[in-house]
């Protein structure tokens, strides 16, 4: 298990599901995260013969109110079990907080729910079921007299994946089993650091320090090593550009709403030349999210419905299963019919109405399994332009791929401008060969584009296809290894 799992999150899909069109009672016997469990409710005998910071009373310092718990991703909070474990930097206050149940998301029947909340449910319901079978440990930050969260989250209360949390000028503190007096904190650009373990707990204050830990060793009273867990624990600063990653998503769609609104005006005014210009600027912009053709499941079923191919689909082009943006495009310039595009455009502004009603959380978590996918985004958008864009398997009739890869690598360079602050420590020279590589791709297909705003790849000269082929393929290479250098679930995550 990666020993990182407690920081900030659940390595769960996000989900956020709420009862609609049914009455609270026929859905109150569902968990809900955040719910308090029964007073007088225990630690199980198990945990508590592992920790003995459970054995003692509780004290005063170490009470927290069920309003400063109530965002923790688990249901069953045993309030009465909570417990200080310490300081963090800046007057920050660290705590324990266990639960009956390790549960990301509330779950309901399907009645309780909307037709986009169902999807989403059936996407993620088992492991939601396997997470509700496991206790579970929580952190909590706390800062000011206000309680304001700095951190939260939550993970199986079995196995080591306490060795490794950080926060702002706390480089490391985490649980520790019965045994272990002290432990040491390593670091990829920083000293190793060692502290003594005080109720299972031990806090490193380092105000200035901004390296993640990158090992842990457990070392019994006499010195001894017990237990090492080594990796890098990137997590919480990835958490960080996740959001922001959030925000960008954010506001592309909220342009891309403006611009489908505009599509849909054009091809219902009877105006195609009008209706391809402005299917091509929504397309996009939609591409410039990092999602083409609803690459690699980043917004579930839904992403492959609204730039999905017709692959797949039993009746191919026919099949009403094929909808989106692909389907709208096969309507203007291979059918030339705008009746047609007019109901395909409608079913694809309910889509992306769909998606913008559910929170970016949802499919973006900031979470171990989360931000590991998001990581994997830089490489995938190029790897995609690579299977379907530069086959041109993905046009439909525009002959727009040169101009759906520009997009592609717009996606990619703000990816990797959101990850510079922790790429660059670990990998200097990364960014600056990959930016190399990206700009002599857009120089190979702006050669492309001197044949015609509309050239297909199909219609490029052999040289021009492969100076495109050959750069995307350099990119790729570069890419490869970020999720590794970053990732704390993948093969540099934190491990026994």
């Amino acid at each position: 298990m990666a020993a990182v799992a407690l920081v900030v999150g659940v390595a769960s899909a996000a989900l956020l599901l709420g009862a609609s069109g049914s009455s609270a009672k026929s859905c109150s016997s569902y968990p809900t995260p955040g719910s308090l469990a029964p007073a007088g409710a225990k630690v199980p005998a198990g945990l508590a013969a592992r920790y003995s910071v459970f054995s003692a009373p509780q004290r005063a310092v170490d009470r927290l109110s069920p309003a400063r718990v109530s965002a923790l991703r688990a249901s069953g909070l045993i309030m009465s079990e909570t417990r200080f474990l310490g300081s963090a930097a800046f007057g920050g206050r660290i705590y324990l907080v266990p639960a009956e149940h390790l549960l990301a998301f509330r779950m309901a029947p399907p009645r309780c729910l909307s037709a986009s909340q169902r999807l989403i449910e059936e996407e993620v319901k088992p492991l939601l079921q396997r997470q509700y079978r496991q206790a579970a440990l929580c952190f909590e930050v706390l800062y000011g007299s206000a309680d304001t969260i700095g951190i939260q989250g939550c993970a199986p209360a079995t196995g080591t994946a306490d060795a490794m949390l950080s926060t702002k000028g706390t480089p490391g503190f985490g649980l520790v089993p019965n045994g272990v007096s002290a432990v040491t904190v390593t670091y990829q650009t920083a000293p190793p650091r060692t502290v003594a373990v005080r109720h299972n707990g031990y806090v490193i204050l380092a105000p200035s320090e901004t390296a993640p830990p990158c090992g842990v060793q457990w070392l019994d009273p006499t010195g001894n090593v017990k237990k090492i867990a080594v990796g890098c624990s990137y997590l919480t600063v990835e958490r960080h550009e996740l959001s922001e990653y959030r925000a960008y998503v954010a506001r592309k769609l909220s342009t891309l709403k403006t611009q489908v609104a505009a599509m849909d005006a054009a091809i219902r005014s009877g105006d195609l030349a009008n209706a391809q210009s402005t299917w091509l600027t929504a397309h996009r912009t939609w591409l410039e999210i990092g999602e083409d053709d609803g690459a690699y499941g980043a917004f579930g079923a839904l992403g492959g419905k609204i730039d999905g191919l017709a692959a797949g689909h039993r009746l191919g082009t026919s099949d009403p299963g094929f909808t989106g943006f692909h389907r709208v495009e096969f309507d203007l310039w291979t059918k030339h019919d705008l009746q047609a595009a007019a109901t395909d455009a409608a079913i694809l502004q309910h889509l992306l109405t769909t998606l913008m009603k559910t929170p970016l959380s949802t499919y973006l978590p900031g979470t171990p399994t989360g931000i590991g996918n998001w990581l994997l985004r830089p490489h995938e958008a190029l790897e995609d332009a690579l299977r379907d864009s530069l086959s041109a398997d993905d046009d439909y009739g525009s002959g727009t791929d040169l101009a759906s890869i520009t997009a592609d690598v717009a996606a990619v360079r703000t990816l990797l401008s959101e990850l510079e602050p922790v790429l660059t420590p670990v990998a200097p020279h990364l960014l600056s060969n990959v930016r190399t590589q990206l700009e002599s791709l857009i120089g190979a297909i702006d050669k492309g584009r001197q044949l015609g705003s509309a050239t297909s790849i199909n219609d490029l000269p052999t040289r021009q296809r492969q100076e495109i082929d050959a750069d995307v393929g350099a990119a790729l290479e570069t890419l490869a290894p970020l999720p590794d250098l970053l990732t704390s679930t993948g093969s540099n995550s934190p491990a026994d």
